[in-house]
């Protein structure tokens, strides 16, 4: 049987050093004037939004973190693409990015990300390790196939998990690095948490290098 339509989605775990140290160094951040103050999406209370420019900052943190997910990020384009490592080479990133601090009752609604291809988050604290199920900050994503799940019965609800219609739902870890096309559209449920949950997120478009 083939498979038609499918989705690139991808996840990886990393070295829970560096989510360590970035932890501390985007706590020192929440301040006001890292603030982003006219997020595309409505503020929510217990969500810190950074400014959309944060793998560019000068600091030694974000600039590791920059080319650590870049090295990620440009493995996705090339497999999914089938490109060679020359025509990846001649890539020329562009991206918006920033992190999020959420607080006790912070969470995100359902969104995808317009004039971007890729789109990326970088757990750094998936915050407290016993938090309950449903109060954990679970990212949700929906199958972008709106008429998918129009008509269920005995022959499509059980559907392999490559061929089915029904949302994943996970709960990244310290270091993990998710990768999925923009177009996806995925949410943030509350998180209940003392201690905050923080993440890094980005948005990618392309050019290529001119000869």
């Amino acid at each position: 049987m083939n498979q038609l339509w499918a989705t690139p989605f991808y996840r990886s775990k990393s070295a829970a050093e560096r989510a360590d140290s970035l932890r501390d160094y985007i706590l020192a951040n929440e301040k006001e004037s890292v603030r982003k103050s006219d997020s595309p999406q409505r503020a929510h209370p217990g969500v810190f939004e950074s400014k959309f420019d944060f793998l560019d900052w000068q600091s030694p943190a974000p600039r590791e973190l920059k080319q650590f997910l870049y090295g990620h990020l440009a493995g996705v384009v090339r497999h999914a693409n089938g490109l060679h490592e020359d025509a990846v080479r001649q890539l020329r990133f562009h991206a918006h990015s920033w992190f999020h601090i959420t607080h006790s009752g912070g969470y995100f609604q359902n969104h995808n990300h317009p004039l971007a291809s890729w789109s990326l988050i970088y757990c750094v604290d998936p915050g407290d390790e016993d938090a309950p199920d449903f109060e954990a900050g679970h990212v949700v994503f929906q199958d972008p196939r709106a008429t998918a799940s129009m008509y269920l019965d005995t022959a499509n609800r059980t559907l392999s998990r490559e061929f089915s219609f029904d949302a994943l739902r996970l709960r990244p870890g310290k270091g993990d690095v998710l990768i999925f096309p923009s177009y996806i559209h995925h949410a943030v449920e509350p998180y209940r948490g003392t201690r905050p949950r923080i993440s890094v997120a980005a948005n990618f478009w392309f050019r290529t290098f001119e000869p």
